[in-house]
């Protein structure tokens, strides 16, 4: 260790320190026939090795526990990384089961409705409140006639105000948001998805997502929901909603009936993930879902 060495290497000094003042005080000894007369320049010489080696005793001590304290230090944050690293794993998992179940009940959805009109393809296969369709099971029988069209929706639709502020990203958001409000919910996820991919690096990307997110849930589809709130805060927890992305999370899952471990577990990450920045209207959403779920 660099501690023994330099431990070592003072004392090799002092041996040879020792040693000189051994061999002036010989040759005074012979030059004043052994009586003293003649006093050398360097004294007292004994105390000489204590002097040279007691200072360097000091700094090597304070230098060991200094190197003991930061090594606590680097193992407890070692510790903690690790720590949310498996949280982070067990819910990655645990979305990509979840996307991995919507994909095969979406396909299945496509196959069973192939001749079907694409409105009908865009619903969810895990919307409770959803019509019922051909290969979903329970589904009622297929009539083979399609929902009378609302004259009116275009009209309604038209009447939402289009902002044209210069930003096409600015824009985007904003016209989604209101198709949202209004409840034009096929056109406001149409009007967001994809956005992060439109619009790089937009500063609108994480409210993007999680408007995005809440569509979905409003409109009976909690699985896409899910995955797009997951996506928003695990792609980028620094992102203006990511927290509000996590909130909601856990809500989707509660409307999924997932087990109230599952729903605590993303309190609980809420909590070590943000804390104190958490605005006051985030916190009591928090402690109202970990009071409502019975979290500890």
């Amino acid at each position: 260790m660099p501690a023994a060495q330099a431990q070592s290497a003072l004392d090799a000094r002092v041996d040879q320190i020792d040693k000189r003042l051994r061999t002036v005080e010989r040759v005074v000894s012979r030059t004043t026939g052994g009586n003293g007369l003649i006093q050398p320049e360097i004294a007292p010489a004994q105390p000489q090795p204590d002097i040279i080696g007691a200072p360097s005793t000091q700094p090597i001590t304070d230098l060991q526990q200094r190197m003991t304290a930061v090594e606590g230090q680097v193992s407890a944050v070692t510790g903690q990384v690790e720590t949310l690293d498996h949280r982070l794993k067990l819910l990655e998992d645990q979305f990509s089961a979840y996307q991995k179940a919507t994909d095969a009940r979406l396909k299945a959805l496509e196959d069973g409705n192939a001749g079907a009109a694409p409105a009908d393809n865009a619903a969810d296969a895990g919307a409770t409140d959803a019509p019922a369709r051909p290969g979903r099971p329970g589904a009622a029988p297929a009539t083979g006639s399609k929902p009378a069209a609302d004259p009116g929706r275009a009209q309604r639709i038209a009447a939402v105000a289009r902002p044209k502020t210069g930003d096409n990203g600015e824009d985007a958001y904003t016209y989604g948001y209101r198709l949202w409000q209004a409840k034009f919910y096929p056109e406001a996820e149409a009007q967001l998805s994809g956005f992060s991919g439109k619009y790089p690096g937009h500063t609108r990307a994480s409210r993007a997502r999680n408007l995005l997110g809440m569509i979905y849930l409003d409109d009976n589809k909690p699985n896409l929901a899910a995955q797009i709130f997951y996506e928003n805060y695990s792609k980028d927890p620094e992102g203006e909603r990511a927290v509000d992305s996590l909130l909601n999370l856990a809500k989707t899952l509660v409307v999924l009936k997932k087990p109230a471990t599952e729903v605590c577990r993303v309190y609980g990450e809420a909590t070590k993930s943000y804390g104190d920045t958490m605005t006051a209207s985030q916190k009591a959403i928090l402690a109202k879902g970990r009071a409502d779920n019975k979290c500890r």
